[in-house]
């Protein structure tokens, strides 16, 4: 059970990236680097190896431990290893902006 759910998650994080679902936010000139990883419904702000604003990595890995990750995460991992991910030069003006846009998807 655990593999078979292990393997769908890692099945959805590799049609993310192959679909550039990955996003890179470089903040200049500061260098601040934000990663989004677009999923069916929203923009998820992850954290490489630590975080994701999803509810499965609330609700299964936070609450519950039942899981080590989710797919949000993996995809992130995959795409920057790979290069398959988009990069976006943005400048510090906009970190707010854009900070704040991605917390509303999460409400």
């Amino acid at each position: 059970m655990i593999e078979e759910e292990n393997s769908k998650k890692l099945e959805k994080a590799i049609k993310a990236v192959e679909s550039l679902s990955v996003k890179k936010y470089i903040f200049k000139p500061s260098n601040r680097i934000i990663w989004i990883v677009v999923g069916k419904e929203k923009e998820y702000f992850v954290i490489p190896n630590i975080y994701c604003q999803c509810n499965e990595f609330y609700i299964n890995v936070v609450v519950r431990r039942k899981s080590k990750t989710c797919y949000h995460i993996l995809a992130q991992s995959i795409a920057e290893k790979t290069g398959k991910y988009e990069v976006y030069e943005v400048a510090d003006g906009d970190y707010k902006r854009l900070i704040n846009e991605w917390k509303k998807e999460s409400i």
